[in-house]
């Protein structure tokens, strides 16, 4: 692997777009990647690893380099320095003394914990205050391990043997795990979304973890759910495949842009179910009100449980950032249970590793609402499982207040 120059300044650019501008970072990369087709796998494969490599390792490499990633200096210095780290090349344009640089890396003292693993100072106060000490480092350094791609085989179209034969045939190689039933797990980061089997909606890209939620939901053919978080409906359309396509499903957001891709989505799935895809407010709310035997609040979060595959989000996030985001969850909380039947199960899921989000909540709310009762929740730590942190929690709606 080696630089070209419109390779490398493609990479300084997009990092003055993330830090500089304030881009999400994701997004940035994959704007990046899709507009240069030209591009080669090799090339590409390089690119996206800098980048989040980069993203991933800010604070660390920012130290070791004597930089900011804000100056432009900094950014050539601190691309020299993941260069060095993967012992590719350096070209005259970097503008980098590496004998300079490898003494400044060499003459460093022990790397805190922030600095070693790359993490704002606020964060790694709030998240010992909320966790513990031990918990809280354990689940950071799992965290800042890169993901692995993992796909979900829908079964309304095809089975799991008849993927697996259909990768294998296009050189791509999946591993299987029998606590994961509908997953195959993609050995290496070959492209997936060109494949006329994608295409057809025979699978869908989706963390282990976040499969999870809907083994915990266990929704029965020809019950009626509410998924009132849906967003791009990658859980919608789980629970429907999971229900057979008999029953009714209901799927409600805020961003019409979301509803609009889970509708694209629905429709290369082949599910049959979805009822309606509409702007949740107080109509929509009155419309449904106790008709759900399932009610679904995947609730907005910080999203810290997915820093493997989306380690801007730490750059991104600050204190005030969570507060706003605690009382989102409780207003949430508050008004949508009122879609649920009494007899109902309500399904709160983040996918957080913070108990402020998680465990505080179910407990504010139950204090707060003696019509539910807990029935069960799950936490899915990153540093046992290797997938995404989530947490989910199952209440029944009585049907009178106990």
């Amino acid at each position: 692997m080696k630089w070209f120059k419109n390779t490398s300044y493609a990479v300084i650019d997009a990092l003055d777009k993330i830090f500089n501008r304030n881009f999400q970072a994701d997004k940035v990369v994959k704007k990046l990647l899709k507009s240069n087709k030209k591009w080669g796998s090799r090339d590409r494969k390089m690119i996206s690893k800098a980048l989040y490599d980069i993203i991933r390792w800010r604070r660390k490499y920012e130290y070791l380099t004597d930089s900011s990633i804000l100056d432009m200096e900094g950014k050539w210095r601190i691309l020299a320095l993941w260069s060095l780290l993967n012992n590719i090349p350096f070209p005259d344009w970097f503008e980098v003394n590496i004998e300079e640089l490898k003494k400044r890396i060499n003459g460093k003292e022990a790397l805190s914990f922030t600095v070693d693993q790359s993490i704002p100072d606020w964060l790694y106060q709030l998240g010992i205050k909320d966790m513990g000490k031990e918990e809280f480092e354990k689940e950071i350094k799992a965290l800042n391990e890169e993901a692995q791609t993992v796909i979900r085989v829908n079964l309304l179209k095809t089975t799991k043997e008849k993927l697996k034969n259909k990768l294998d045939e296009k050189g791509i190689k999946t591993n299987e795990d029998p606590e994961y039933p509908e997953a195959l797990f993609i050995e290496g980061k070959p492209k997936l979304t060109h494949l006329k089997c994608y295409k057809n909606g025979e699978f869908e890209i989706q963390d282990a973890s976040s499969q999870k939620v809907a083994d915990f939901i266990r929704p029965q053919s020809g019950q009626t759910i509410i998924d009132a978080c849906a967003g791009a409906g990658g859980k919608t359309l789980h629970m429907a495949s999971k229900m057979k396509n008999k029953g009714e499903i209901i799927a409600l957001d805020i961003y019409p842009q979301k509803l609009k891709e889970l509708r694209k989505r629905v429709e290369r799935n082949g599910v049959k179910i979805l009822k309606d895809t509409s702007l949740i407010n107080q109509k929509t709310m009155n419309k449904y009100k106790e008709y759900a035997d399932i009610l679904l609040l995947d609730v907005p979060c910080s999203s810290l449980g997915t820093l493997k595959r989306k380690p801007g989000l730490k750059w991104e996030l600050n204190e005030n950032k969570i507060k706003q985001i605690n009382s989102i969850q409780m207003d949430i909380l508050k008004n949508y249970p009122q879609m649920l039947k009494p007899g109902g199960h309500l399904i709160y899921v983040t996918c957080s590793i913070l108990p402020m989000e998680n465990k505080r909540q179910i407990k504010k709310f139950l204090k707060q609402n003696k019509n539910f009762t807990f029935v069960e929740d799950k936490t899915i730590k990153t540093s046992e499982s290797g997938y995404d942190g989530f947490y989910m929690a199952k209440l029944k709606k009585n049907k009178s207040p106990i």
